[in-house]
């Protein structure tokens, strides 16, 4: 007798329970008597603040990947949060490396694989539209001089 494997049970059911779930919470959202449209459900709300806050503080202390950070802050600004709001976080980044021809075909291929919003590249200070126009690195800026003082 061959032995059948198990399906390991997600906590939160098939794929066509979420999706139902979710179409469900829409359709009541819809018909509420507030007519708040801008309301967030309390799961949504509760993942919301999950993610500002491993924006803020890492998870157990550590930075997030630079991916987590760029998943983050898209699925935030997808919720209705600024790009200001998410810079005024002062989130807990990887260091970023400077921008090579090798570094920005990665960002772009990245981008390209994974459809990000392109205001969650600036979080970790990237532009990434002008990468893909650019079709490359920008070339490098001459170091500013510092401001002189006055006496």
């Amino acid at each position: 007798m061959a032995r059948t494997k198990k399906k390991v049970a997600t906590r939160r059911g098939s794929p066509e329970a979420i999706a139902k779930r979710r179409v469900a919470r829409a359709l009541n959202r819809l018909f509420e008597e507030t007519g708040a449209t801008e309301s967030l459900d309390g799961r949504t709300l509760k993942r919301k603040q999950r993610l500002m806050r491993e924006l803020k503080e890492g998870k157990r202390g550590k930075p997030l990947k630079a991916l987590e950070v760029l998943a983050h802050a898209n699925e935030l600004l997808t919720l209705g949060e600024t790009l200001t709001t998410l810079r005024k976080l002062k989130p807990k980044l990887p260091p970023t490396p400077p921008v090579t021809e090798e570094s920005a075909a990665v960002y772009v291929e990245t981008q390209k694989n994974y459809g990000f919003d392109p205001k969650s590249w600036r979080v970790l200070g990237i532009d990434i539209e002008k990468l893909i126009a650019g079709g490359g690195a920008p070339a490098a800026k001459p170091a500013r001089k510092a401001p002189r003082k006055k006496k």
